[in-house]
């Protein structure tokens, strides 16, 4: 039985160690200029799904914090504190309500550049609860800054949300 997995391990690894060697095959092969036009397309795509899923959890996580505060009334003061960060207005949500899921989260629009670490983006949204699902839209006020954390440099982003 040992022999067999010994023999297993070696395949593995053999598989494992022929993977990079063909990529790097390929890769050789393109021009330099083909490589950094699909490095900036690949980042861009990065940029905007990092923005759509960052606004989506943010999203859930403030019509999570609206329900919680319904629920336990007698956490409203630190529900509310945490609800001032994710926004200065206020949204009202239905009695009585168990659960709030947000889908289908898409910017309306292109991105408004307020300045170089602040965007404005329309976003619609469907919210489900217990009574249906409702369209809605809002508008996310995305601040990106540069911090320094242990000599490498991160990006931290805030994301403010304003009705329309």
């Amino acid at each position: 039985m040992k022999q067999v997995i010994y023999i297993l391990i070696v395949v593995f690894m053999l598989s494992c160690a022929k993977g990079p060697k063909q990529d790097a095959v390929e890769t050789s092969g393109m021009e330099e200029s083909e490589m950094v036009l699909e490095s900036s397309v690949m980042d861009d795509i990065k940029e905007e799904f990092t923005y759509q899923s960052l606004t989506e959890q943010k999203l859930q996580d403030y019509y999570d914090l609206l329900v919680l505060q319904q629920q336990h009334p007698e956490f409203i003061e630190d529900i509310a504190a945490q609800l001032q960060e994710l926004s200065n207005d206020s949204i009202t949500i239905p009695e009585a309500v168990q659960k709030i899921v947000v889908k289908n989260v898409q910017a309306i629009g292109a991105p408004q550049v307020l300045s170089d670490s602040v965007q404005k983006i329309k976003l619609r949204f469907d919210i489900i609860a217990d009574s249906g699902v409702q369209t809605d839209s809002i508008t996310a006020i995305i601040s990106t800054k540069k911090i320094r954390i242990e000599n490498k440099d991160a990006l931290a982003t805030r994301v403010l949300f304003a009705k329309n």
